[in-house]
């Protein structure tokens, strides 16, 4: 066993026997899709009855969702699209391939934009905010980057993600380091914002002055 340092005083132990898989040997059945397919540009209608996530959603570095998704009508979109809690989403188009892990907010039907894959874990063998954890670590983006497709409009096919390699620790540790990475980057946030309200205060103070 060896430690591993994550957040100022919080370790956690790794077994050394920690297998690595491929990001398929743990997906629940049909557990990597894209997103709905629209025809033509997305519009957003003021009582539309379903929420669809797209690339501009995803706010500080891919971190969390924004709150300004459009909102589409609901006649043509079947029950199979809509996603659920745990679902990992990932930008398979462009240079930020990072994952991040949905969470239901209220009752509106949420779907994922075709520019996104949808990954759906078994969570008998993993935790999903570990896999969407591990899968934005420097080793899987570095992988991603040399797995891409195309040269100037980039993107990751679904085999590439498929075989991504996964260090796959118990339930036990996959849930710690997930919450602990959690409140790391909850801290981020925080410290960003503070650093964002203490500018435009001295700001202010300054233009006083004038």
């Amino acid at each position: 066993m060896f430690y591993v340092y994550l957040h100022r005083n919080d370790y956690v132990i790794i077994n050394m026997r920690s297998k690595i898989v491929n990001l398929k040997s743990i997906l629940s059945y049909q557990g990597l899709s894209s997103g709905y397919s629209f025809r033509g540009k997305i519009k957003n209608i003021h009582n539309g009855g379903v929420r669809v996530i797209q690339l501009k959603d995803f706010e500080e570095n891919y971190t969390y969702l924004g709150d300004d998704c459009y909102l589409v009508d609901s006649d043509k979109i079947k029950n199979k699209y809509y996603l659920e809690t745990g679902n990992i989403l990932f930008t398979g188009k462009g240079t930020n391939n990072f994952a991040l892990v949905f969470k239901s907010i209220d009752n509106i039907p949420t779907i994922a934009s075709s520019a996104l894959f949808v990954i759906k874990v078994d969570k008998n063998l993993a935790n999903p905010d570990f896999i969407a954890w591990y899968i934005n670590q420097s080793k899987v983006q570095n992988y991603f980057k040399t797995n891409e497709a195309g040269t100037y409009n980039t993107s990751i096919n679904k085999t590439t993600l498929e075989e991504t390699p996964i260090v796959l620790p118990s339930l036990e540790v996959q849930t710690k380091i997930a919450k602990i990475a959690k409140l790391h980057s909850q801290e981020l946030r925080l410290n960003n914002k503070i650093i964002e309200l203490k500018n435009k205060l001295t700001t202010t103070q300054l233009l006083n002055v004038i």
